[in-house]
């Protein structure tokens, strides 16, 4: 009798971890599949194209992509970011931890044009599944609006200020000195305007822009653009409007990456080096989660 239920129980233990159980998860699954290393992360996303309709040039639209994990191991999102960025950024993400099972995150993506016309990008969700590891969501938009462009001057135009200081001068007050006035009046908004663009040309000129990814830090900006990571300083000063601590960026942010001669490339390498001493007993951020 011994033999026979000693023969049972072996048999009732082999079976429990023959195949894991069909529902929900529970403790005796979790044990199932780790002993038949089963633990698999099963990524699902909400969808795959986002369409942000029409809006005014200058206003903002956010649109919100949900990632759920139906596995049992665990899901990591290694890299999300955006093919263009320039249109389109990443306002907001929660997809920084391992989500286990039955666990989301989402990623908030803005669409906030400068100038009219349609608009489309894509966002790359990069994760561990071993059977889908990438995702793609198309973005499209519009923005509605009109671009001002000053007007070009016309040759042989007059202007009424000009015609109304001479009409009435005899032809004995019309001396030189008069004259140069004259010309000097008409020639002034053609200058105005030159002195506009020029200003205009040499603001575009000396900026280049990069828009925050997750795991994004200035040292790793600056090594990036700069070839050197010494040079942090230098993106933190040009964005103190948007940037309160070095050590925290939003990402999906906008960041002026200034163009730098080499004298102001030496001097804010001394300034980096000056911050990272006065902050050396701050602790490291969190690391990326690959």
């Amino acid at each position: 009798m011994k033999r026979i239920l000693f023969g049972l129980s072996l048999f009732a233990l082999s079976g429990a971890f023959a195949a894991p159980p069909l529902g929900p998860a529970d403790e005796s699954a979790y044990w199932v599949l780790h002993f038949h290393g089963d633990l698999k992360p099963v990524a699902v996303i909400s969808t795959d194209s986002l369409n942000f309709g029409e809006i005014e040039v200058g206003n903002a639209e956010r649109e919100t992509v949900k990632i759920l994990n139906k596995g049992y191991g665990d899901l990591v999102i290694k890299k999300v970011y955006l093919k263009g960025g320039v249109e389109f950024g990443i306002k907001k993400t929660t997809c920084t931890k391992p989500l286990s099972f039955g666990q989301s995150c989402e990623i908030t993506v803005e669409f906030k044009p400068d100038m009219p016309g349609d608009f489309s990008d894509t966002l790359v969700v990069e994760t561990n599944d071993p059977q889908n590891p990438t995702f793609e969501v198309n973005l499209r938009g519009t923005a509605l609006g009109a671009v001002i462009e000053l007007p070009q001057e016309e040759e042989n135009q007059t202007l009424p200020a000009v015609e109304n200081k001479t009409e009435n001068l005899q032809p004995a007050e019309v001396n030189n000195s008069t004259l140069q006035k004259v010309a000097e009046e008409k020639t002034k908004p053609k200058e105005v305007r030159k002195k506009k663009n020029l200003k205009r040309e040499k603001e575009t000129t000396k900026y280049t822009y990069w828009v925050v990814k997750p795991c994004d830090t200035l040292w790793d900006i600056s090594a990036e653009v700069y070839g050197t990571p010494l040079l942090w300083a230098a993106i933190y000063e040009a964005n103190r409007d948007k940037i309160r601590d070095p050590w925290f960026i939003s990402v999906g942010e906008k960041l002026k990456i200034p163009k730098l001669t080499p004298a102001e490339r030496e001097r804010y390498e001394k300034e980096s080096i000056k911050l990272m001493e006065e902050m050396a007993d701050r602790p490291l951020g969190p690391k990326c989660p690959y």
